[in-house]
């Protein structure tokens, strides 16, 4: 390979190789290494460009006198002390941004906490229940349900609002009644309940109660960008599409009157106050009983999200995050998010970062960080390539630790990150020094080392389980259902196929019930132990199949029983009083 590119790549932090999940070295392609090096802006199209490109990186890295961002791992730089925050320092004549920071996040000190996992879209219930908001999407034009392609790391989702908790909801309002269907029906749904959110909105700025004004005005000026959403919004509901196929002038980010229809822009202003209204009475009341409210955190975001089209200097274009190949999806994965750009945060000061942080942290005492490797190295897929001709690019990881770990002691909150998959060594050792707690998950250690499936002791400090939203429920996996269904999808052959059944055989001879792994988990000392409600009927249908889109019905269906029939069902108490009687207290997540 072409030494001048191998050295311009690892100037610009792309790894010219990695080691797979079965401890081979794998060589970088180098097609995909110049377009990712193009992609990053290296003024890069063919391979003849990279001996200039390589002479001028050498040259403004040489001009470098300090780096932009320096850490004060517990306040300590060059001799002096500095408070906990974040500092202008001047350094060698030259300014940089400094984050002092403890060197361990903070944890809630409880040793042995337990709780539920479902997720808040497949409940359902003949009451109206309390709901945990997620962030925002998109659920007309452009529509996509999936958590994990907000609109923004920045706002919620007014599809979670409990509408007879808003104080402007009358009791003659009529409440829009959904049909009873398998599947969630996000878009009739959504539309249903804005439409009583557009009467709400229009009966507060048409004549608000005194007493509501101020409190509507504050939460304006403490979320400065949120009339920027609004107005993002009702842009994006006049055109029914995305930012991306906007005209010229409206997709550079210059919004003006007549744009939007005002009433709309309303509509979700008071939407983001409503549903942050009642996140913040939600995450009080947990606090309040001594509970935990633990939210989840995504890797990407939509590619015509508000937060890209804002900042869209901190993402690359023309590449998308993803995975390499593993034994599960053997030709990689590709997440379809533009991922962000390491050197312009630096340079920017993580003022984005910081944001989608706090905005997480003001209402969960827990955050788990989706695919915490990210903060290392994260897979870059150029557009036109397969998921398995990515490349690694690297990111400043400990200046995010250093945010986390500030932001987590100024909040009170402790820091989960999702470390399963191809994690390098030093991701995990960081891990363990920043005192940021990792994932133990049962499905994930026996397919780690199929043809031997045995599970390793529980680590103390760490959130265990037997699954995650991204895994068959526990009596499809041990009857081997998924095999079935990746066989079908292609990701893997009729060899492979019959080969994992041998080995799900083993394992399912091993540990023949949920019972079982639940009390073996129960047992241990794990921080958190989470259950999965839907085990503890035996569920055997996925709430979601990574690396599909339409050939699964991903984050739709709802769980089978209702609320009420769930708190009847005999087998439910029975499990969770075992599960109970060996952790110190139940909290609710």
């Amino acid at each position: 390979m072409n030494r001048a590119l191998l050295e311009l790549a690892r100037l610009y932090g792309i790894q010219t190789s990695y080691v797979d999940m079965a401890g081979q070295r794998r060589k970088a392609d180098p097609e995909a290494l110049l377009l990712v090096l193009g992609a990053m802006g290296a003024g890069v199209e063919k391979i003849e460009d990279v001996g200039e490109a390589l002479a001028r990186r050498k040259d403004e890295l040489r001009n470098r006198v300090v780096e932009p961002v320096m850490v004060a791992w517990d306040g300590q730089l060059d001799g002096r002390r500095l408070e906990f925050g974040y500092h202008d320092v001047e350094i060698k004549g030259q300014p940089t941004f400094v984050i002092s920071a403890p060197k361990r996040a903070y944890f809630p000190a409880d040793p042995r906490l337990w709780g539920l996992f479902v997720p808040v879209y497949a409940l359902h219930s003949r009451s109206v229940a309390g709901t945990l908001p997620l962030l925002a999407a998109f659920l007309d034009e452009p529509f996509e349900p999936s958590p994990y392609s907000p609109a923004s790391r920045l706002f919620w989702n007014e599809f979670y609002i409990d509408l007879t908790r808003v104080p402007e909801f009358a009791a003659n309002t009529p409440i829009p009644r959904t049909r009873k269907a398998k599947y969630v029906d996000y878009r009739g749904g959504m539309a249903s309940k804005r439409r009583v959110l557009e009467d709400l909105a229009r009966t507060f700025f048409a004549d608000a109660q005194p007493d509501r004004l101020p409190v509507f005005g504050n939460f304006v000026r403490e979320n400065q960008s949120v009339e920027d959403y609004a107005r993002f919004r009702a842009v994006t509901d006049r055109l029914r599409s995305g930012w991306t196929a906007w005209p010229a002038r409206l997709r550079d980010g210059d919004i003006r009157e007549g744009d939007y229809d005002e009433a709309t822009k309303n509509y979700h202003l008071y939407a983001q106050w409503i549903v942050q209204e009642q996140l913040r009475l939600i995450s009080e009341k947990a606090g309040a009983r001594g509970q935990l409210l633990y939210l989840d955190l995504p890797l990407g975001l939509h590619p015509d999200g508000y937060d890209i089209w804002r900042n869209r200097q901190f993402f690359v274009r023309g590449v998308a995050g993803g995975a390499p190949p593993d034994p599960v999806f053997t030709k990689g994965q590709n997440w379809g998010f533009p991922p962000m750009h390491p050197e312009a945060m630096r340079l920017n000061r993580y003022q984005y970062f910081i944001a989608y942080i706090r905005n997480h942290l003001r209402y969960a005492r827990l955050l788990r960080i989706d695919h915490v490797m990210g903060l290392h190295r994260l897979w870059w897929i150029p557009d036109g390539l397969t998921g398995d001709k990515g490349v690694y690019v690297e990111y400043p990881a400990e200046e995010f630790y250093a945010i986390l770990s500030l932001e987590s002691h100024r909040y009170k909150a402790g820091i989960v990150g999702e470390n399963l998959g191809t994690v390098p060594p030093a991701v995990n050792a960081s891990m363990a020094r920043h005192d940021i707690r990792g994932m133990y998950v049962v499905q994930y250690e026996i397919m780690g080392n199929p043809k031997n499936p045995k599970l390793r002791p529980v680590p103390k400090k760490c959130v265990a389980s037997l699954n995650t939203h991204d895994m068959p429920p526990f009596q499809a996996f041990i009857e081997g259902k998924d095999i079935e269904d990746r066989l079908d999808l292609g990701f893997i052959d009729p060899k492979a196929a019959r080969e994992e059944r041998k080995q799900r055989k083993v394992f399912r001879q091993r540990l023949k019930s949920f019972r079982v792994v639940a009390q073996f988990l129960a047992d241990s000392m794990a921080n958190i132990v989470l259950i999965n409600l839907e085990d503890l009927w035996e569920e055997v249908l996925p709430q979601n199949v990574p690396s599909t889109s339409k050939e699964r019905p991903n984050w739709r269906r709802r769980v089978r029983p209702g609320v009420e029939k769930i708190r009847r069902m005999a087998d439910v108490a029975v499990g969770l009083s075992r599960v109970f009687a060996q952790r110190s207290r139940p909290v609710s997540l």
